[in-house]
């Protein structure tokens, strides 16, 4: 401001941002982790579903092509997805360093299995190529177990956050699970559509449609569920009487501001929110249930689940709002 004079600078303090409730801020949520967290569930889910289909073969009959067809486009998906997670990260050096906290991080639990994952995975198939077939149901476990605590953990990033309370609940990690096997389901189902004719004829895939009902009661409960709401009071622990703030956190933009002070509009949010529902459960349960139109149905469901993460990311209001002249979040 060297060589202006006071009136000037005083203009140009009077063009700050004012508090995030009056200022329309377009940041949008970080669509590396909207990709990684839909992609990378979906791929799980669909190696969950190919697995337990291999110990039911009188129920569901799948050659060996296609469960290497299924295996091969679960472990792409999830690939994909943890790839993309790398595009969040500030210092890509330092993210070997995020691994060692797994004792207090869920972001590192959540990286160290997904490490695990894919060997366990190498060694499922390496048992059922060398005749070990009676160790073949342990491995199956070991990595259905690995992918579900993958999702649970991914769920309890947010879940975790007691400064976003519309993360801070149970349902974040039960949607996180619920939807990756719902997905995974979708695609499976579509999967087995890739089976010889000479396999058999693919009936109801009942196990898709109860999952998708599950996850669109799951997403209403989650959408109707209101937290408790937090205000300035509560946050200083005032319990009688208002306060009331003299000046914001900030006069000008911040981290903090451009991180957390995303502004939707709530026509637009409520028109995304009967997008998500219709996309991604609604039109898949419609197209298993009346047509073969699989693959149309993983389109529309995974469309709909990359609007429910957009949703979700976008809708959540951290508490430092609350300093810079939000009345509650």
């Amino acid at each position: 401001m060297r060589g202006q004079s006071r009136r000037q600078r005083s203009d140009s303090l009077s063009n700050w941002p004012r508090p995030l409730l009056c200022q329309r801020i377009f940041v949008k949520p970080a669509l590396s982790v909207i990709f990684f967290t839909v992609f990378s569930g979906a791929g799980l889910g669909l190696t969950i579903w190919t697995l337990i289909a291999s110990t039911m073969q009188q129920h569901i009959r799948m050659d060996v092509s296609t469960f290497y067809k299924a295996l091969a486009i679960g472990a792409a998906l999830t690939i994909a997805g943890l790839a993309s997670s790398t595009l969040h990260l500030a210092n890509r050096k330092n993210a070997v360093y995020a691994l060692a906290r797994w004792r207090t991080s869920w972001l590192s639990r959540e990286g160290l299995l997904a490490l695990l994952f894919f060997p366990l995975l190498a060694l499922h198939i390496v048992v059922i190529h060398a005749g070990y077939g009676a160790f073949a149901n342990a491995t199956i476990a070991l990595v259905i177990l690995c992918a579900i605590a993958i999702l649970y953990c991914t769920g309890m990033i947010y879940a975790c956050l007691k400064t976003v309370p519309r993360w801070n609940t149970w349902i974040t990690p039960a949607k996180y699970v619920v939807f990756g096997l719902m997905s995974g389901a979708v695609l499976f189902t579509a999967a087995l559509s890739l089976r010889p004719m000479e396999v058999g004829r693919l009936g109801k895939p009942m196990m898709a449609l109860l999952f998708l009902i599950v996850g669109v009661v799951l997403y209403v409960s989650y959408l109707l569920r209101h937290p408790r709401k937090h205000t300035l009071e509560s946050a200083l622990g005032v319990a009688e009487g208002r306060v009331r703030m003299l000046d914001v956190g900030h006069s000008h933009g911040t981290f903090l501001t451009h991180e957390f002070g995303f502004q939707l509009a709530r026509e637009r949010a409520r028109l995304l929110r009967w997008l998500a529902i219709i996309w991604a459960f609604v039109v898949p349960f419609a197209l298993l249930a009346l047509t073969t139109w699989y693959w149309v149905a993983v389109v529309f469901c995974i469309a709909g689940l990359l609007v429910e993460r957009w949703l979700f990311f976008a809708e959540a209001e951290h508490v430092v709002r609350l300093y810079h002249g939000q009345a509650s979040v």
